[in-house]
């Protein structure tokens, strides 16, 4: 199938957007492609490129929003099936909730640029760990942040070598840990303070967002756990 001839050029400028932030809510993609036509209008075209599959879509059952992402036919029309690799079905949740808290964050404006984890080795090929998604601004002085986004807990042994890796770092500042879990969020921060002793633990913030999975969360104003004080990420980074 000629897949050129299914398509109007005008579904580019929609399509684009997907190779920088991967998944994305209707909504969220119909702001970041600046379509200015009617919502319904817009899911008609979204509905002509599933059935060409160009696009498939997934709904989150906890928010009832459909998100989009690219297969790997929409990858060679767009010329990045090389350097871009197609969603894994099994992470897609992840990688939704990884793009609307890298989006909230575009919009502070001490950020300049922001990075999810399919893009971070080309701009930092000698990182020794990709985090989900890197963030680089400026406050009083230019500063890189990593985010790991934590649904299922891994093996305490692991993720003491990710913090050790984190700390290891010579392009990172910060991570931030963010989790909906308690579980997890107290694991974590209990991992981090047995190893206050091998590793700089003040690199380290842990957010846990019980609602992160719905459709509005602020993950600016969650509870955060810093150098053993609670707090948030609007007060940390001073916004």
């Amino acid at each position: 199938m000629n897949y050129l001839e299914k398509i109007a050029p005008s579904y580019f400028e929609i399509l684009t957007p997907l190779k920088k932030w991967r998944i994305l809510s209707v909504k969220d993609l119909k702001e970041q492609a600046e379509y200015q036509k009617s919502s319904s209008s817009f899911y008609k075209i979204i509905t002509k490129l599933e059935k060409n599959r160009l696009v498939d879509s997934f709904i989150n059952s906890w928010s009832n929003e459909k998100f989009i992402y690219l297969l790997p036919e929409a990858l060679k029309i767009i010329g990045d099936e090389k350097s871009l690799l197609p969603v894994n079905r099994d992470q897609r949740l992840h990688d939704a909730i990884a793009t609307r808290i890298a989006l909230i964050f575009k919009g502070l404006p001490f950020v300049t640029d922001i990075y999810l984890d399919q893009e971070i080795p080309k701009i930092y090929p000698l990182m020794e760990k990709t985090p989900d998604i890197l963030i680089e601004g400026v406050k009083t002085t230019p500063f890189r942040l990593a985010i790991e986004i934590e649904l299922t807990q891994k093996n305490k042994m692991r993720v003491k070598e990710i913090f050790k890796c984190h700390d290891d770092s010579k392009i990172i500042n910060n991570v931030i840990y963010i989790t909906d879990k308690p579980s997890v969020f107290n694991a974590y921060t209990r991992y981090l303070d047995e190893l206050q002793d091998q590793i700089n633990t003040e690199r380290f913030i842990f957010v846990l967002e019980k609602d992160i999975s719905i459709k509005t969360f602020n993950i600016l104003s969650s509870k955060a756990l810093y150098r053993g004080r609670e707090t948030n990420l609007k007060e940390l980074l001073k916004v």
